[in-house]
């Protein structure tokens, strides 16, 4: 059973259980009651969401570590699982599995909110990752991307069937609420930082990349490049949280000037200090704390949801 939550990668899993419900409890909700209207989707259904995705994530990481194996044996021996704690006939099977179980879910939940094509995504997601696996993770920048809409994806899809679910029960338009900005913003950094990390995690993983036929971005143009690439990108996450600082402080309703310092603690100071180490990186070693700290800094973003739930809870703070 041990082996089967590594292989599932069981902390990732409960970051992003909480991500979800940060979003719904700490932005989603206050924003409703806001606006007048309340939570449409049940917190079964919800639950069932949050449980699809899961679902479908750790079916992504048993195919991913499935195919990987070779990479692995050179990249981080350490961490392999087939082969060693489970047969990778285990794996295959726990993939096809949960597949098959956030399909039907994601059926399901298509029918309560009244859209049939919401069922597709989850199809959609799971062959996304197989292909992923299997082809465009070794291809240029293209799986960068991939996982980095996945990421997004995660933060979206909560407000996706919300969203749905309301106008199933009531005349609304998208463009009404203030939620949808919200979640553009997280859904956005979700992206940015995801694709930072994953160009850190192909400089750190060039040895075995290389030996096993990759054209990761730092193979193909070569490691300064890449690091220039990552440093652009550091930038441009400082100056789209800057932005949506100042246009938060523009907002006199709540008291914005929590997140305003919350973000430039978290967010923006500890970039500057990973493009500092970006630059002076060498070693395996230095990439993988980079990539740490590139996680921190997006789960530190993320967060933020939080002190956003009691921004709109309590604007006289």
């Amino acid at each position: 059973m041990i082996s089967y939550f590594k292989l599932f990668r069981w902390k990732n899993l409960l970051i992003l259980i909480i991500i979800q419900y940060l979003l719904r409890h700490c932005v989603i909700q206050p924003l409703l009651i806001k606006e007048g209207y309340s939570l449409a989707l049940s917190n079964i259904d919800f639950a069932l969401l949050v449980l699809a995705t899961v679902l479908i994530s750790a079916a992504g990481y048993a195919i991913n570590d499935y195919f990987d194996i070779k990479v692995d044996r050179i990249n981080k021996p350490h961490k392999i699982i087939l082969g060693k704690e489970l047969s990778r006939r285990k794996a295959i099977f726990s993939h096809i599995i949960l597949n098959i179980i956030a399909v039907l879910i994601g059926f399901y939940l298509a029918y309560r909110v009244e859209n049939w094509i919401l069922a597709f995504l989850f199809i959609a997601v799971a062959v996304l990752l197989w292909l992923y696996s299997i082809r465009y993770k070794r291809k240029f920048l293209i799986g960068n991307i991939i996982i980095s809409v996945l990421a997004a994806f995660v933060i979206a899809i909560v407000w996706v069937f919300e969203y749905n679910a309301i106008i199933s029960k009531t005349t609304i338009s998208i463009e009404e609420l203030q939620i949808n900005n919200f979640v553009r913003i997280f859904a956005l950094f979700a992206f940015l930082t995801t694709l930072l990390r994953e160009i850190v995690k192909d400089i750190e993983d060039i040895k075995g990349d290389a030996k096993t036929g990759c054209k990761t971005i730092p193979i193909v143009s070569g490691i300064r490049p890449t690091k220039n690439l990552a440093i652009l990108l550091s930038l441009l996450i400082i100056f789209f949280t800057g932005y949506f600082q100042i246009k938060m402080l523009q907002v006199e309703i709540y008291p914005y000037h929590w997140l305003f310092i919350y973000l430039l603690l978290t967010v923006q100071i500890p970039i500057v200090l990973m493009i500092n180490k970006i630059h002076i990186a060498k070693e395996k070693i230095d990439y993988h704390i980079i990539s740490r700290l590139a996680k921190f800094i997006m789960l530190t973003g993320i967060f933020s949801m939080f002190l956003l739930y009691f921004i709109f809870s309590f604007p006289a703070l």
